[in-house]
């Protein structure tokens, strides 16, 4: 359990990176959209490469964001089926469904990773006006995808070893 603690810890100190790293594509891409937009109906000329880079940097924005709101608990629940349930059937319950998330994600995060490492091998580049290496793109959004795996993960253990009002009051010390 030594190990386990260790890696909490970890993650939760990843956290503190977590927040800002989304936030920083999005400050490029919100004043970039519009001027795109403003560029073209003005000059009849739209910035060059804008399309390419942010698409490239919206990977990021929900590889890296897909991470934090696991870890705050951010996500939209629909919980018509769970609000009846018992405290066992609810555990059990949310067992399986970060089971499954973890399964998925961690496939996910194996395919980004694989996407990077080839886009690094032969030096892709974006296609269009502006021909940018695609690479470090790639390899930011599998981190982010490797962060919700373990998110997820660490949130299933956490799950299966404590009891349901332990993790309730975790939920609420980290939001």
């Amino acid at each position: 359990m030594t190990l386990f603690a260790r890696l909490d810890g970890l993650l939760r100190r990843v956290r503190f990176l977590r927040l800002p790293a989304p936030s920083a594509p999005l400050l490029i891409l919100s004043p970039v959209g519009p001027g795109g937009g403003r560029s073209t109906n003005l000059f009849w000329r739209p910035i060059p490469g804008m399309v390419e880079l942010s698409g490239a940097l919206l990977a990021v924005i929900v590889f890296l964001g897909l991470a934090e709101a696991q870890a705050r608990g951010s996500h939209i629940v629909i919980d018509i089926a769970t609000q009846n349930m018992g405290p066992t059937a609810r555990r059990l319950s949310s067992i399986l469904s970060l089971s499954i998330a973890a399964v998925l994600m961690g496939l996910i995060a194996w395919q980004t990773t694989r996407l990077a490492i080839s886009s690094w091998s032969f030096k892709e580049t974006a296609l269009g006006a502006l021909a940018f290496p695609v690479a470090p793109f790639k390899s930011v959004a599998a981190f982010g995808a490797w962060l919700a795996t373990a998110e997820f993960l660490r949130q299933l253990v956490r799950r299966v070893a404590g009891s349901a009002s332990d993790l309730a009051d975790e939920e609420r010390r980290d939001a």
